[in-house]
């Protein structure tokens, strides 16, 4: 599991491109994918220095994991070119970095770069090159450019080679992990109230709860419980949109009453989800506070009063980020409704408890 990570991110429902993204953070200020990497490898090219190649250039010279858990870390830049896979981007020409590992038994594992510091991709062959069963390019990191692959299926007698990539031409410092993968279930609590959704599916349009990625803007509200506190229970994952020809996510956004008068929120889900609050405005929607937290993981925030949004959705897109129909929790505490003392009377008090 990853541990939480401040974040503010986009919005969006799609990995697609800047002019296509749904809704984009007011710390985008409008540029593309290309132009923000730019700046990032602007700020960090003193990293970008080439080392010395020491091995793992291909699947001939693949550095050994000898077992797991597992880490090594590198620069990737004096390394050659030699493989590339689609997820979804193609073309890249990155230098890439290649491991091997042959388990002992059945299972599954977790590939991570999320501590690297240029925008990775990260994929993996069983027994030869071409021979793909996983692959991610955005999914973790501090700029959502970093590349995570959970519960990666792996079966004695065969060999797994990890290849270490990046979009574009990008490269430099990179942080491996590869863990055995521990699956995450998380289940409604008895008197938890369902969110009401369908699961996604290829093609999905949110009629439900889109937020401000749904035309026209659609939000759940969380029931009015005050004091008592309540779980609200939902799904989510990721999907293809064949008209787009992008990976696509449930977003679901949840309203909080404009009489809330100050709350706690905690959410967890069974996939590397994204989550949030924000005001209550489509026209320039921007976290408040976010967080990228692991398969259940669990992230907290407490909510000033006042007329909020509360965000759930997996921090990647399409079904490499989690299928649809992966569970999620919101636990609310707190006074989520206040009463009017004008607005009733003893006697309608009395009546209402008859």
């Amino acid at each position: 599991m990853k541990l939480a990570t401040s974040l503010v991110t986009v919005f969006a429902l799609c990995a697609c491109t800047a002019a296509n993204a749904d809704v984009r953070s007011t710390t985008d200020q409008g540029l593309d994918r290309d132009s923000l990497i730019a700046q990032k490898n602007a700020a960090v090219s003193g990293i970008n220095n080439p080392v010395p190649n020491v091995g793992g250039d291909n699947i001939g010279s693949a550095v050994n994991i000898p077992a797991i858990p597992y880490n090594d870390g590198g620069n990737t830049c004096s390394f050659l070119n030699d493989y590339d896979e689609v997820c979804p981007y193609s073309g890249s020409t990155s230098p890439d970095v290649v491991y091997s590992y042959s388990p002992a038994a059945n299972g599954a594992i977790d590939v991570s770069l999320c501590n690297s510091l240029y925008d990775t991709k990260v994929y993996v062959y069983e027994n030869a090159a071409g021979n793909l069963i996983a692959c991610n390019d955005d999914d973790c990191g501090s700029d959502g450019f970093k590349s995570f692959l959970g519960g990666v299926p792996v079966s004695a007698g065969n060999t797994y080679y990890i290849v270490v990539d990046g979009y574009g031409g990008d490269c430099g410092d990179y942080s491996l992990d590869v863990t055995e993968n521990v699956p995450c279930i998380v289940d409604c609590p008895v008197g938890g109230v369902a969110e009401g959704e369908v699961d996604c599916f290829d093609d999905y349009n949110d009629v439900t709860n889109g937020g401000c990625n749904s035309t026209p803007n659609v939000f759940s509200t969380i029931p009015c419980d005050p004091g008592a506190g309540l779980t609200v229970c939902g799904t989510y994952g990721g999907f293809f949109h064949s008209p787009s020809g992008f990976n696509y996510r449930d977003t679901d956004w949840y309203e909080i009453s404009e009489n809330n008068a100050g709350v706690t929120v905690c959410v967890t889900g069974e996939y590397d989800t994204l989550t949030g609050y924000l005001a209550a405005d489509c026209s320039a929607p921007a976290f408040v506070e976010s967080a990228v937290i692991g398969g259940c993981d669990v992230a907290c925030f407490n909510i000033p009063a006042g007329n909020y949004w509360v965000f759930v959705a997996t921090s990647g897109f399409g079904s490499v980020s989690g299928a649809c129909g992966g569970n999620y929790n919101i636990a609310v505490e707190g006074n989520l409704c206040t009463v009017g003392v004008e607005a009733t009377s003893w006697s309608k008090i009395k009546a209402d408890h008859r």
